[in-house]
C-alpha cells in the first residue's frame, strides 16, 4: 500500500543514483555529483528532523531476500557498509550484497544525514523516503540514448510532485510521491540531468 494524500507525513524524494555515495564516484570533487549529494543530504536531514522512522518507496517494490541489518555497496565498486538503524548491525549476519539499490541509498542517507532515524517496513512509519529516477535519456551523455521528447516526461514527474500536476502516465512510484506530497508545501532542492538521467531532490508533505 502506498502512502495516501491524507497522511500528511513528511516526505523526501531523492534519485536512485549510486554517485550520491562519495566512494563510488570515480573523480573526487565532481561538482555535479557534489551538488546533487549536498541536496540529498539536506533532504535527509530535513526528513530526519521530522520523522524517527522512514519507509522507503521506489518504482519497484523494495524487498530484500535476507535478514541482514546491514548492506554493502560492494557490487557497485566499493565496500561501503550501511545500516537501517543507529549503531552496529543488530545481528551476526554479514552485510548483504543483495539489497536493492533504493534500500542501500536510503540506508546511506540515513547514516549520513539522520543517524538517529531508522528504516522500517511499516506502512505507518513517521516519514516516507522516495527513491526515484526520471528518464535516462535526457542528454547526449544519457545511458539510454538521447531522446529529447522525454524531457516532457521528466517535467511531468517533477510537476506532479511539486505542484500536484496530473499523474496520468506516471509509474507507481512517481504517482505515490505526488499523492504523498499533495496538499502541502513542496521544496525542490535539486532538479537537473547532469549525466542524462532526470534527478529530483525535494521535500514536502509536512511543514
Amino acid at each position: 500500500m502506498h502512502p495516501s494524500p491524507r497522511d500528511h507525513r513528511p516526505v523526501a524524494v531523492i534519485p536512485g543514483a549510486p554517485l550520491l555515495v562519495p566512494e563510488l564516484v570515480g573523480a573526487p570533487g565532481d561538482p555535479d555529483a557534489d551538488r546533487l549529494r549536498g541536496a540529498a543530504l539536506a533532504a535527509g536531514a530535513w526528513l530526519g528532523a521530522r520523522a524517527r522512522t522512514w519507509r522507503v518507496v521506489a518504482s519497484a517494490p523494495v524487498t530484500r531476500g535476507d535478514e541482514a541489518s546491514a548492506g554493502t555497496f560492494a557490487g557497485f565498486g566499493a565496500d561501503v557498509i550501511v545500516t537501517t538503524g543507529p549503531g552496529a548491525p543488530s545481528n551476526d549476519l554479514p552485510p548483504s550484497p543483495t539489497w536493492p539499490l533504493p534500500l542501500l541509498l536510503a540506508a546511506w542517507l540515513r547514516g549520513s544525514a539522520a543517524p538517529a532515524a531508522r528504516i522500517v517496513d511499516d506502512a505507518d512509519a513517521e516519514g516516507v523516503l522516495f527513491v526515484l529516477d526520471g528518464p535516462n535519456t535526457l542528454t547526449a551523455r544519457a545511458p539510454g540514448g538521447h531522446r529529447p521528447e522525454d524531457e516532457a516526461v521528466f517535467e511531468a514527474q517533477v510537476d506532479a510532485v511539486r505542484a500536484g500536476g496530473p499523474v496520468d502516465g506516471l509509474d507507481d512510484g512517481w504517482r505515490a510521491a505526488a499523492e504523498a506530497c499533495a496538499g502541502g508545501p513542496v521544496d525542490v532542492l535539486y532538479r537537473d540531468a547532469p549525466f542524462g538521467v532526470g534527478y529530483l531532490v525535494a521535500t514536502g508533505g509536512a511543514a
